[in-house]
């Protein structure tokens, strides 16, 4: 019983993060994953997803305040988020990375700075409600271990 309602509240979740454009129909097709049999995977993917652009952005920051700025590294970072985003279906980062990399092929820092902060704002917003995803999955995963028990 408790096992169905998790994953109901789950499939609405899910649901409204799409409806909100937060997630695209790509998140659909990596939570595939998670039906075949590999939950653990796609939790997986979602934390190193997380845990790879939060360092990206953390080296846009540093790098931005650098004396000498290489704007062409700061563009390859920029589509390396955009393109990881795109991966994983986290479409309002993926769109905030669009801005991004913009603003570093125009090389003006104060309209970097602008649109990195807009794309660590989507990215706080995205990665908070990923790791609720995170946790009902989890939830669900230790249900499905006491009923084979």
């Amino acid at each position: 019983m408790a096992l169905s309602i998790v994953r109901g509240l789950l499939q609405q979740y899910v649901q409204s993060l799409f409806n909100e454009g937060i997630i695209n129909d790509q998140f659909f097709h990596i939570q595939h994953l998670k039906m075949v049999g590999r939950a653990d995977h796609f939790v997986q993917l979602i934390n190193t997803y997380c845990l790879d652009v939060e360092t990206i952005l953390s080296q846009l920051e540093s790098y931005i305040d650098l004396p000498n700025v290489d704007f062409s590294n700061l563009a390859a970072l920029a589509t390396e988020v955009g393109e990881r985003s795109s991966c994983i279906g986290a479409e309002h980062v993926r769109l905030a990375c669009l801005d991004l990399t913009r603003a570093c092929d125009q090389m003006q820092k104060q309209n970097i700075r602008q649109a990195l902060s807009w794309t660590k704002n989507e990215f706080a917003r995205t990665r908070n409600k990923l790791q609720v995803l995170v946790q009902m999955e989890r939830r669900i995963m230790r249900l499905e271990a006491k009923q084979q028990k």
